[in-house]
């Protein structure tokens, strides 16, 4: 019912679904209910609440050392620090949590927010260090954009599954990177020579 509401875009409605589904579960689904709910609350609106929250259960759980839900609620934290831009934050919350990560690569708590939310939880690392790699080298920090970008050419080296689409994605950011120098070559020149013509003509005059 609450995903029937939330397709619907009744985001209030969803919320008080969930209320109700609390006393009707068994206490193994109380977490997933609760984190569902706090992803609701980021998509309403509220991303610095949903996120603060999820990190007190994060905290709660490493105290604990349960690790299914300390990689569980890692993984949506880092795909909600990527939805807010904010790679740097995602990409270390995910690497401290790789040796957690089971067995069943189809994990049925983050399969289940992917066929509600439409979330992918695909190689975050990835995705986090190309996202956070472009925005560094659009902010001209190019050093550090080649350090991240130096990493997930090494990445892709290891990982035989990924490797294909990482390869396409470096020869894509490679060729843009080439592009832009070049432009930024020829803007250069450009500027060079109205300067020298400029020059030339308060000489002769």
């Amino acid at each position: 019912m609450a995903v029937t509401l939330l397709g619907q875009g009744d985001r209030e409605g969803a919320l008080g679904i969930f209320d109700l589904a609390f006393h009707d579960c068994e206490l193994d689904d109380i977490r997933l209910l609760l984190l569902l709910k706090l992803i609701l609350v980021f998509e309403s609106g509220n991303q610095e609440g949903a996120i603060k929250r999820i990190e007190l259960l994060a905290a709660r759980a490493n105290d604990d050392s349960d690790n299914d839900a300390t990689y569980l609620y890692a993984q949506v934290l880092a795909v909600m620090h990527m939805k807010k831009g904010d790679y740097g934050r995602a990409i270390p919350l995910i690497e401290r949590v790789k040796n957690l990560a089971p067995n069943n690569k189809q994990h049925p708590p983050l399969m289940t927010i992917s066929f509600i939310f439409g979330w992918s939880f695909d190689q975050p690392d990835i995705i986090a260090k190309r996202r956070l790699c472009e925005t560094l080298y659009h902010e001209g920090r190019t050093a550090e954009a080649t350090e991240i970008l130096l990493n997930i050419m090494k990445t892709s080296d290891e990982d035989t599954q990924g490797s294909k689409t990482n390869a396409v994605w470096i020869a894509g950011f490679i060729q843009k990177c080439v592009m832009t120098r070049e432009r930024a070559g020829d803007e250069a020149f450009g500027s060079s020579k109205h300067d020298d013509t400029a020059t030339q003509s308060n000489t002769s005059s």
